[in-house]
C-alpha cells in the first residue's frame, strides 16, 4: 500500500504487511527506477497508520511511527532495516507534498493529536518541539510545501500553510459535506 517516491525521483516505496487485520508492518519494497528491480527490505511490527513509511530528505532512509497509539514514536531505519534514530515524539509521519522532512532536513512534520486535529513541526538534530498548528477538521493532509510551509487542511479545504498557521493560499476549495481527499505529491528540484 501506500506507494512513494523518494524525494530523488530514483526508487518507489512500497509498504507490505502481515497477513491479518492489524496493521503491522514486513517491511518495505524499494523498486529501481528505471531497471523496476524491486528489493525487499524486512521491517517488522511497526505500527503502520496512514501513509506507512515515509522517505528521509536525502532518500537515504525511511521513518515510521513505531509503538502503540498513545505511546508511539517516529523511528528512522537506513535502506538496509537498520534502525538510525528514534524521536519521542507524537504522531504519524506527514505523507503528503514534499512528505516528512522540510527539504533541508532540518525539520520533520506530524500530525500529532488525537484526530489528527493539529501539526505539529520537530527540530530534526533534538527532536524538540519548534511549533503547534492546529488544523481545520476534515480529513488530514500533512506534509512540507517548502522550507517554511505546510500543506494543511484549511478553513475553505487544502492550502499552503505559514509556521504561525496563517494561511498563504488555498489550492482546494472543498465544502464542508464533501467527501474529496485529495493528494499532494511533489519533490524538491535537485
Amino acid at each position: 500500500m501506500w506507494p512513494t517516491w523518494s524525494p530523488d525521483g530514483r526508487t518507489l516505496l512500497v509498504n507490505v504487511f502481515e497477513p491479518g487485520s492489524e496493521p503491522r508492518s514486513e517491511g518495505i519494497v524499494l523498486i529501481d527506477v528505471p531497471s523496476l528491480k524491486p528489493r525487499f527490505v524486512r521491517i517488522e511490527k511497526a505500527l503502520i497508520t496512514v501513509g506507512g513509511f515515509q522517505w528521509t530528505h536525502d532518500s537515504k532512509g525511511v521513518v515510521v511511527r513505531w509503538g502503540k497509539n498513545g505511546k508511539s514514536s517516529i523511528r528512522q531505519y537506513d535502506l538496509k532495516g537498520a534502525v538510525k534514530r528514534t524521536w519521542k515524539v507524537r504522531g504519524r509521519p506527514a505523507s503528503h507534498g514534499l512528505g516528512t522532512f522540510a527539504p533541508s532536513g532540518r525539520r520533520f512534520l506530524t500530525a500529532c493529536h488525537s484526530l489528527e486535529s493539529s501539526a505539529c513541526v520537530w527540530d530534526t538534530a533534538t527532536g524538540k518541539a519548534v511549533t503547534r498548528i492546529k488544523v481545520a477538521n476534515r480529513f488530514p493532509v500533512f506534509g512540507w510545501y517548502d522550507e517554511k510551509h505546510l500543506l494543511l487542511p484549511v478553513r475553505d479545504g487544502f492550502g499552503v500553510v505559514d509556521l504561525k498557521g496563517k494561511v498563504v493560499e488555498t489550492l482546494v476549495k472543498v465544502g464542508r459535506r464533501e467527501n474529496f481527499y485529495p493528494r499532494f505529491d511533489a519533490r524538491a528540484k535537485g
